[in-house]
């Protein structure tokens, strides 16, 4: 089949590298925006190329760049970074470009995930006002937001939705952990709990909901570390759009490369300073993501509901006009 298959960015050297795969393109020119959705009409010429690299100058502290790819056979792909640059942040990514099942994209710079926002800083403020950032979901227990507060901007809406405490309720994060071995048990089961218990549901079905009102675009959605509660609300809004099972799962493991420090992860827990090797592998196994933690997710999905549609329509009483309104919104083909 002719056309793009893939277009990734990175950063190297003080420019964004544009590397990309196809068939029958011929030459290939890159128009860049500041917005995702604009038409090569409304994007500024940046370089073109016949090689399968495009490299395009960058200086830090520049707005986001979206870009378009036009190939001479007609095909056409947008791309963007999809790791965001933050001083005082971590794994702040962005859902765009996934292929769905059925031949189409998802739309960039609309849904966003990551770690907490309770160290950003001055310059981290002026960035998210440039992505023109709307809404902020945060997961985290409120014992977790009392601990570390996230830094709220002027103009961003914030909803605090705990999809592991309900009201009065203890919160499943509190389980005792002393080796690596609880560690991965409990990840496991906080994916499971997070696929079918009613309080989790209640919240993914708010988020999809959220971002159903054009208003609230772009929204971004946080926990501490930005891997499990948003990798379960990741998969949720992928899923809905008709996103494999397989790339969900490659997206989550993106949390490695940008992990929150472990650190963080220790606060409050030994006073004393004094770990054991066992409690580091422990902090290791929770600040890092493995297939398997959400594949329980999925797993469990499939033994109470059968597929991802009833997760959606049945769990979270999504209904077909919503899932409809999903797709138009956040979908393109080209």
């Amino acid at each position: 089949m002719e056309g793009f298959k893939e277009a990734i960015v990175t950063r190297e050297n003080g420019q964004m590298k544009i590397t990309y795969q196809g068939e029958n393109l011929g030459n290939v020119k890159v128009y860049r925006s500041l917005s995702p959705d604009f038409s090569e009409a409304e994007g500024q010429l940046v370089a073109e190329s016949d090689n399968g690299v495009l490299e395009i100058p960058f200086a830090d502290g520049e707005n986001r760049p979206y870009f378009l790819l036009v190939a001479d056979n007609g095909a056409r792909i947008r791309t963007a970074e999809r790791v965001l640059q933050f001083e005082g942040m971590v794994n702040f990514r962005d859902l765009g470009g996934y292929l769905t099942t059925d031949g189409y994209r998802t739309k960039w710079g609309k849904l966003l995930r990551s770690a907490a926002h309770d160290t950003i800083t001055d310059r981290d403020v002026v960035y998210l006002k440039n992505i023109g950032l709307k809404t902020v979901v945060d997961y985290r227990s409120s014992t977790e937001v009392a601990d570390n507060p996230d830094r709220q901007v002027e103009g961003i809406t914030y909803h605090n939705l705990r999809p592991l405490e309900e009201a009065g309720a203890t919160n499943i994060l509190n389980v005792k952990m002393t080796n690596e071995a609880d560690a991965i048990s409990a990840l496991k089961g906080i994916n499971r709990t997070l696929a079918t218990s009613a309080q989790a549901n209640s919240v993914y079905a708010q988020l999809v909901r959220l971002v159903l009102d054009e208003s609230n675009l772009p929204l971004v959605q946080h926990c501490t570390a930005g891997k499990d509660r948003v990798g379960v609300g990741s998969a949720t809004l992928l899923l809905a759009l008709g996103v494999p099972e397989e790339t969900i799962l490659n997206d989550y493991l993106l949390s490695n490369d940008n992990q929150v420090k472990e650190d963080k992860l220790k606060q409050g827990k030994f006073s004393n300073g004094q770990l054991s090797e066992e409690v580091l592998k422990m902090f290791k196994a929770l600040a890092m993501v493995s297939k398997e933690y959400l594949q329980a997710f999925f797993d469990e999905i499939k033994v109470k509901f059968g597929t991802a549609e009833n997760y959606l329509k049945q769990g979270l009483g999504l209904t077909d006009a919503e899932l409809a309104q999903m797709r138009e919104m956040f979908l393109e083909k080209m």
